[in-house]
């Protein structure tokens, strides 16, 4: 049933992915956001989750489960922005410290 699911999520990309191609390079570099986004919600759907057979047929019989997973997430409080933000404070924060580390041990070494 796991393997339907990837199959219709992977076709609908697909087939999302040959439209934009089909637009030329303008379209596609304004929807890259989408194809971005799409690409994380069938990541999420099938290695982040553990769906039941219902929840499984549920998406199946919507026939384009990913385009209102996609319209559903840009109606959301939260956004890419903020996840993006806390990744980059934490990756600043560590980079930071292990500056300040190697220094020390720079001066230590000089002495």
């Amino acid at each position: 049933m796991e393997d339907k699911l990837q199959e219709k999520l992977e076709q609908e990309l697909k087939q999302f992915k040959q439209e934009v191609k089909e637009m030329g390079v303008d379209v596609a570099i304004d929807r890259a956001y989408e194809l971005t986004v799409k690409q994380e919600i069938i990541d999420g759907l099938l290695y982040d989750n553990n769906l039941s057979k219902k929840e499984i047929n549920a998406i199946l019989s919507c026939k384009k489960p990913l385009q209102k997973m996609y319209d559903d997430w840009l109606t959301q409080d939260g956004n890419l922005r903020e996840s993006l933000n806390f990744s980059i404070d934490k990756s600043v924060n560590s980079l930071t410290s292990a500056y300040i580390k190697r220094i020390k041990e720079a001066r230590e070494n000089a002495r």
